[in-house]
């Protein structure tokens, strides 16, 4: 009986590795997508999903985890006529090099992070993060 398990099971493998093996030959009529040797630019909503992570980590504490501002410290970016009116290059080198607020709190460059901890490309990331809020859209 034992024996007869086991040469069901070899042949029910057997025949799944023959199954996938046929599977996206690479002919025209296959539905099997080919990768390309060039890499893809993430999408908008790619972005902004890693930016929500990145923003998370390095820009809640000041404003706020909902991006809604925190009193007396960083102010709302979920409804910004400055995020609204701003190039998305512009706003990085804002972040880059921070700015003295006159009575409150200043923003230090990358929000007081290093480049290595907030390379240009997160920065990007929270840009694409920021823009998705309705209060942020042209």
């Amino acid at each position: 009986m034992k024996q007869m398990l086991t040469a069901v099971c070899l042949a029910a493998m057997v025949g799944g590795l023959a199954m996938v093996g046929g599977c996206g030959g690479g002919d025209e009529g296959s539905s099997t997508p080919t990768s390309t040797s060039s890499a893809k630019k993430p999408s908008v909503n790619a972005m902004a999903v890693k930016g929500a992570l990145v923003f998370k980590k390095t820009c809640a504490s000041c404003h706020g985890a909902d991006g809604k501002g925190m009193p007396n410290n960083g102010p709302d970016l979920t409804a910004s006529q400055f995020v609204k009116d701003t190039s998305d290059e512009d706003l990085l080198t804002y972040v880059q090099v921070g700015r003295e607020v006159p009575g409150g709190v200043p923003m230090p460059p990358r929000g007081g992070f290093t480049e290595e901890m907030l390379p240009d490309e997160d920065i990007m990331k929270v840009i694409a993060y920021l823009r998705n809020f309705p209060g942020n859209q042209p």
